[in-house]
């Protein structure tokens, strides 16, 4: 919840709307604070609010109720703050053609999804199951180029068991702009993992990556001599790895990561290199055992946190995407003592800004 006193420095002797206030303090467009009046999360003076253009006075109070529901929160001062959907996400059926997915922000240009796990991101031939393609044509988010070709904006994708926050282009604008903030970072995600044994200390790994010669599936640290011409294929790579909790069991441990690049399986080949696997994570290591919690469902692998420049407005945005139950219940029994004593439960630990001011130190 969040609370603002109206002030004499606020009204500065002109007549002032509430929907005009909130809209300069929340740097959000009239559309966006007249859509959380309407979605019953503004109360003034401790009654909901109804009516946009109520005139303030001094000492009036506005409490808005969207700190746990919108879902998004800023990235710095200048982030625009957006409404999201507050959507339960039943469990994915791979088999099931009309499952649905909870969209966490849309417009015109973009589209944020939280992916559940077990959904391929791209068609193959020989799949046979339901992919987030399946959806998006389901739901009639289909792109067409120039040429008339259908696309579905699909910029970059998750691996099949990992969840969370996904960014879809709606127009061409975004369809050409955002594959460059990828290359240029403005825009990208934080993650979730819980791992199979505590970092010894917040680690940065930043090394060349491949396709492991031994097992096609798997992608591994390549090693090059110094001067030594690149082979085709191979690739740099860097992540950011910041301890968040240690397990009741004191062996896993709760871990955010930051990507700097965007390469196929990145974080999981990345931990490989420091003997860390994330639980249910079978192809890179991992093994279950008492100490581990017996975790075979999926990989524990969550995009939490997707931020970019907006394409059409240039403003920086930041979505936030809910843990999803399997994860959160996991967290929730498995991480219940060693927590910082300013956080009573996990999900204090997991406040956005918290994240993010945690990785300032890397570069």
């Amino acid at each position: 919840m969040q609370k603002f006193i109206i002030s004499e420095i606020d009204l500065n002797n002109d007549k002032l709307r509430l929907d005009s206030f909130l809209s300069v303090k929340l740097r959000s467009s009239k559309n966006q604070i007249q859509s959380l009046i309407k979605n019953k999360k503004v109360y003034f003076n401790g009654t909901l609010c109804t009516k946009n253009g109520i005139l303030l006075k001094a000492k009036d109070c506005i409490e808005l109720d969207i700190y746990e529901d919108s879902h998004i929160q800023g990235l710095d001062t200048k982030s625009q703050l957006i409404e999201s959907a507050n959507k339960p996400q039943l469990p994915f059926n791979p088999q099931d053609k009309s499952f649905d997915i909870a969209i966490l922000y849309q417009d015109e240009d973009i589209l944020i999804i939280n992916k559940p796990p077990h959904l391929v991101v791209h068609q193959a031939p020989s799949l046979k199951e339901a992919t987030l393609t399946d959806w998006l044509k389901a739901n009639a988010h289909i792109l067409h180029t120039l040429s008339g070709e259908e696309r579905y904006g699909i910029i970059h994708r998750l691996d099949r068991q990992t969840s969370g926050a996904l960014a879809i282009a709606k127009s061409r604008l975004a369809y050409t702009l955002l594959p460059q903030e990828l290359k240029s970072r403005e825009m990208g995600r934080y993650y979730l993992a819980v791992i199979d044994m505590p970092l010894k200390s917040n680690q940065q790994v930043h090394c060349f990556m491949g396709r492991n010669p031994h097992n096609r599936l798997k992608m591994s640290k390549i090693h090059i001599k110094e001067n030594a011409p690149i082979p085709k294929g191979i690739r740099d790579s860097k992540s950011s790895f910041i301890k968040l909790a240690t397990a009741d069991n004191g062996r896993c441990e709760l871990i955010a990561a930051k990507l700097h690049t965007g390469r196929t399986h990145q974080i999981r080949t990345h931990l490989e290199t420091l003997s860390r696997h994330i639980l249910g994570d079978t192809l890179y290591g991992y093994k279950s055992h008492a100490q581990t919690y017996h975790y075979q469902n999926r990989i524990l692998l969550h995009s939490y946190i997707l931020y970019l420049k907006h394409p059409k407005s240039g403003e920086n945005c930041t979505f936030k995407a809910p843990i999803l139950r399997d994860m959160l219940e996991f967290l929730q029994t498995h991480f219940t003592k060693d927590l910082p004593n300013d956080c009573q439960n996990i999900m204090d630990l997991l406040e956005v800004n918290r994240i993010i001011r945690a990785f300032e130190h890397f570069s």
